[in-house]
């Protein structure tokens, strides 16, 4: 059986014993395995729990053979489970001979954020799928924790607190929480920008709007707050050339879909979302152009003493575009 994380609270009772809990969202991997042991009958952690990890098989199944202690259900959780090169399928074999035969009372679970040959399609296993969320199921859920919170907060608010976190769950959980300690009954974008820390690939999307927007005094601020922060000028420069040059692509290849974009370019789908919104303020001989000035701004650092004139000289090419 197939679960997406959304769903698993209504179906956790129709789990099996052996279960795969797979994503790239670490924070959502770790509520889902916390969701599935709150629904078992599982007492004296310390005698029957048991989280593994850099374990073989045959250390996996001998933990998962242990009768539980006084209580109903033993819980064995292997996080980030790799088998050792050229033994995949053996170890495949000890874990399907188990499944064959399991112990009722001890309920396994396998924690991955990409599954391997070794957990792939067993037959006597349920799946849980931890995939990023979405933009909208991720406002959804700042909506609610903040009611549950006592605060009221727009939607457009709870999409900046997304955005600000690279739409990264862990991140998105603990900022949120201080945002609702610290704010007044109401969450506003001033409460928002003065508690978040946008992340630096945030900033650099917001530089590439003021410049689409020619508002030469705000890109400056950006930049010179990057290179405050700890930003290399060489690796700022860097930054806005793929910026735009992603910005370029999205613009241009409008049959190509957002996941597949991230797959080609090697970044997260929020940066396919921002350099879409971004490059819609651009047209596509100006972005081109636009990734032609960087190119030369790259290349002119290689050989310049002074970067903050590099810089500085990039940012007004591009507003003049």
């Amino acid at each position: 059986m197939q679960i997406d994380f959304l769903n698993l609270k209504g179906q956790v009772n129709k789990l099996t014993n052996i279960i795969v809990v797979y994503g790239e969202d670490d924070y959502l991997r770790e509520r889902a395995i916390d969701t599935i042991k709150a629904s078992l009958n599982v007492e004296f952690d310390q005698l029957n729990c048991d989280v593994m990890r850099g374990v073989t098989m045959d250390e996996v199944i001998a933990s998962a053979v242990i009768l539980p202690f006084m209580t109903g259900t033993r819980f064995v959780v292997v996080k980030d489970y790799a088998s050792p090169n050229g033994h995949e399928k053996s170890e495949r074999e000890k874990l399907v001979a188990y499944m064959k035969n399991p112990v009722y009372t001890t309920t396994l679970v396998f924690s991955v954020k990409n599954i391997s040959a070794v957990v792939d399609d067993l037959e006597f296993a349920d799946y849980v799928n931890c995939k990023k969320l979405d933009q909208n199921a991720l406002e959804k859920w700042i909506l609610v924790f903040c009611k549950k919170q006592g605060k009221t907060i727009t939607p457009y608010n709870a999409r900046l607190i997304a955005d600000y976190c690279l739409y990264d769950m862990s991140r998105i959980n603990t900022e949120v929480q201080k945002v609702c300690f610290y704010s007044g009954d109401e969450i506003t974008k001033e409460d928002i920008d003065l508690m978040i820390e946008k992340d630096s690939e945030v900033k650099l999307y917001e530089l590439a709007n003021e410049i689409a927007n020619k508002n030469a005094d705000m890109a400056f601020k950006i930049a010179r707050n990057l290179i405050d922060k700890g930003t290399k000028v060489h690796v700022l420069v860097s930054s806005v050339y793929k910026t735009f040059q992603r910005m370029f692509y999205t613009l241009v290849s409008r049959g190509v879909s957002q996941q597949e974009m991230a797959n080609a370019l090697g970044v997260k789908p929020f940066a396919i979302t921002k350099a879409r919104e971004v490059a819609q303020k651009f047209s596509p001989v100006k972005l081109k152009k636009a990734v032609e000035i960087c190119a030369q701004a790259d290349e002119n650092l290689r050989h310049s003493i002074n970067g903050n004139a590099v810089i500085n000289y990039l940012i007004l090419s591009l507003i003049s575009l």
